[in-house]
């Protein structure tokens, strides 16, 4: 294997080589190269690629997090402690707890965690709250295992995980109860889509859930009581009744992950790691996914101790309800993740619908404290800054100079920032400032002209940075009302006659034009140049702040390249699939070869770059639609399918097929706001998701149809971009936009890219 040299690739390599034995045994392998796959690096080495949970939201490949609270109001008056932990510190003697108590801070009170040994008087740590008063001191801690507790002067004594005081039960109870609720409600929604709805409860003790009997038979614990009881409370309802989750037995919806000796007594499990003798619902849950997936398997609420680590995601869990108290030892992201992933239904497809795709975290928190917490965890293990703007958060906006595409790139990104700055809406290290609301009346970011183009693109480059993008408190997603009698009206009847024709597609080109056009952008590619290296000599000083640096020499030094040459051809033909001959005579005709045997790698990958773009290009330009005999979309679909808004992008409207506009950007919301003031506007249609045009680049959704009354009838199709420009870009987006305009031709329908609702004709 070692005379192979192989490429090793480790998944989850933070559990893999994060010892020095384990590192020693991937480099005995003499692998080639090395490749690590995880969210959670703990030794990031070169990083090749970066897919941070930012970025994997705006994608859209991730769950929309939505956080609903339970938390105790008013409840602070009695004396309330909590044991979090007992135990001895690395080398100690003596054994040390950790109390959660109430505190007196700020003029308010709020829940704090100290560590104590022995004699900490609970009434000076609250900062002489009252109600710690009657002789709450630490007497002594025990550390013995398995009776680990707490005594105090007054003579109380709590075990580890014990407390008193508060309202947790009722927390607890009531988080149980919204999260079988909110459960009901999400399988009501999938209702006829092949979806199987999961629920997860997180929980810090496995007796709260199971505990067994003298005789070693299991019992429900309180969580279980608890969870029965609510879900027999709700089923009956009339809403729910006739799902077909209550004609299943209450016994096998709900079970729980725990590792299991033979003997039937309970382990808890550590972080979620399985034993040999975990049981059947491990097996179902790690082992047979396919099987828990099934809308035959009855299992549908799962109980777990820990935040099960890596390999313990499901798809399909649309809630999580954190009954652990552990904050500390067991991380909201990592709970958070068992539940991201974009749902499968039962032909094993994933599901891209975003009113569907919502993971709901009922927390036993606020929901400020929850997406503080959240936060603090994504800056700290993913660079994830949250609220900060950094300098070169617009470099990679792209601008069209007449015909020419033009990144906005580092310079220019900083004036746009440094010019934020100075109209208020970043303070100087880039943090959003309240100035900066987009849907106030009159809002304006004041940016000089040659960047007013950009307006948009930075508007959603700067609400791409606001925590409340990507988490938000718990609302019930509205339904919007489908208005029967607009489809009524013989004016929309024709609109929707001359839009509703489905169409397919052919593709012409020549191979001469690919030729001439390949040459033409081969020929004006930028040069490829040898490899450099960077010498530099740095003189060191030692001074009291420390050893700093001082540059006294720098060079770069060209390494021209001496090796075996690849095979151009062959590599050019797997990349593009263009014949031998047709790539033997681009190259031969570009006079660019020399570029090839200076850096051979760098040359093949921009001649593939190039060929694949130019023969994009020629597809899109060369398309030709028809119409589809007899295949058309059906009115129908607007009231068969549903379509759920939130506050933060419904808007509501008159003069709509529905009674409100799902919109995807604050251009697509001015846009909207603006049709509804207009008297020459009768009606406009957010068209739906469903509504799709098919192109060599994948399925495209245009945003609106509109009827315009004036002097005439004018029956239009729009989509809304921040640049008129947008069609000229080289993006797929821009190709499938050029595509749409092609299939309107054939319709004869007005269709027109447009920036705002003045552009209309």
């Amino acid at each position: 294997m070692q005379a192979t040299r192989p490429i090793v690739i480790i998944d989850e390599p933070q559990s893999v080589d994060s010892t020095d034995k384990a590192q020693d045994a991937i480099r005995a392998l003499n692998p080639l190269c090395t490749l690590r796959y995880s969210a959670t690096h703990k030794n990031p080495y070169n990083l090749v690629y970066n897919l941070d949970p930012i970025r994997a939201y705006e994608l859209r490949l991730v769950k929309q997090i939505v956080v609903a609270s339970a938390t105790a109001g008013d409840a602070m008056n009695g004396a309330f402690v909590k044991v979090t932990n007992v135990g001895y510190a690395p080398g100690g003697k003596k054994p040390f707890a950790q109390l959660a108590i109430h505190i007196q801070s700020g003029g308010v009170v709020k829940e704090k965690v100290f560590k104590v040994k022995g004699s900490e008087d609970l009434h000076l740590l609250s900062n002489e709250r009252a109600c710690y008063q009657d002789n709450w001191v630490v007497d002594y801690v025990d550390a013995t295992p398995g009776a680990e507790h707490v005594a105090f002067t007054n003579g109380r004594a709590l075990n580890l995980g014990q407390e008193i005081g508060g309202m947790r039960d009722d927390v607890w109870r009531v988080q149980i109860e919204n999260t079988v609720r909110k459960h009901l409600e999400k399988e009501i929604q999938v209702q006829g889509k092949g979806l199987k709805v999961l629920t997860l409860f997180f929980i810090d003790k496995v007796a709260n859930y199971r505990a067994y009997d003298e005789d070693g038979k299991p019992t429900p614990g309180k969580f279980a009581v608890e969870f029965e009881a609510a879900f027999r409370k709700l089923i009956v309802q009339d809403r729910y009744r006739s799902l077909p989750t209550a004609a299943l037995s209450l016994e096998l919806l709900h079970n729980g992950y725990f590792a299991q000796d033979t003997h039937g007594h309970l382990k808890e499990s550590r972080e979620g790691r399985s034993t040999a003798s975990d049981d059947d619902v491990f097996n179902l849950i790690m082992r047979d996914k396919e099987r828990l997936l099934s809308l035959d398997e009855p299992l549908r609420f799962i109980f777990s101790h820990s935040a099960l680590r890596e390999g313990w995601d499901n798809p399909n869990v649309f809630q999580i309800c954190t009954l652990n108290e552990t904050r500390s030892a067991t991380k909201k992201r990592q709970e958070i993740g068992r539940g991201l992933r974009l749902p499968v239904n039962q032909n094993g497809e994933r599901v891209f619908d975003e009113n569907i795709n919502k993971l709901l975290v009922v927390a036993n928190e606020s929901y400020d404290d929850f997406a503080r917490s959240l936060q603090t965890e994504y800056e700290e293990d993913c660079g994830v800054t949250f609220g900060k703007v950094p300098k070169l958060a617009f470099s990679k906006l792209v601008t069209m100079d007449g015909e020419v595409e033009r990144p906005v790139g580092r310079e220019q990104s900083e004036v746009i920032w440094k010019g934020l700055i100075e109209r208020g809406f970043l303070d100087q290290a880039g943090k959003i400032l309240p100035k900066f609301n987009p849907q106030a009346p009159g809002f304006d970011l004041g940016l000089p002209t040659e960047h007013a183009e950009s307006k948009s693109d930075i508007i959603e480059t700067l609400q791409s940075y606001e925590m409340e993008r990507h988490v938000k408190p718990d609302e019930e997603g509205k339904k919007l009302r489908f208005k029967k009698e607009v489809t009524l009206d013989p004016e929309f009847q024709e609109l929707w006659s001359r839009i509703k024709p489905k169409t397919t597609f052919s593709v012409e080109y020549s191979t001469e034009d690919l030729v001439s056009r390949s040459v033409k952008a081969l020929k004006e590619m930028e040069p490829i140049k040898p490899a450099k290296v960077r010498y530099t000599e740095t003189q060191a000083e030692l001074g009291r702040g420390g050893i700093e640096g001082t540059v006294i020499r720098e060079r770069n030094e060209t390494v021209g390249y001496s090796g075996p040459l690849p095979d151009i051809v062959a590599y050019l033909q797997n990349e593009t699939e263009l014949t031998r001959a047709t790539l033997v005579r681009i190259l031969t005709e570009t006079g660019r070869m020399q570029d090839f045997f200076d850096n051979p790698q760098k040359f093949m990958e921009a001649i593939a770059g190039i060929l694949n773009r130019e023969l994009h290009r020629l597809m899109i330009d060369g398309i030709k639609y028809e119409r589809l005999g007899g295949e058309e979309w059906s009115m129908r679909l607007f009231e068969e399918e549903e379509i759920v808004g939130y506050l933060n992008n419904r808007l509501e409207v008159e003069k709509s097929v529905y009674d409100a506009v799902v919109y995807d950007s604050e251009i697509e919301r001015q846009f909207a706001a603006k049709l509804d003031k207009r008297e020459d506007i009768k009606l406009f249609v957010k068209l739906p998701g469903w509504f799709q045009i098919e192109t060599p680049i994948g399925k495209y959704n245009p945003d609106w149809a509109i009827l315009k009354h004036d002097d005439t009838v004018l029956y239009l199709v729009r989509e809304t971009k921040s640049t008129k420009n947008f069609e000229k870009l080289r993006n797929s987006e821009a190709e499938k936009i050029r595509c749409g305009r092609r299939h309107f031709e054939t319709l004869a329908v007005d269709f027109d890219v447009v920036v705002t609702a003045s552009e209309l004709p």
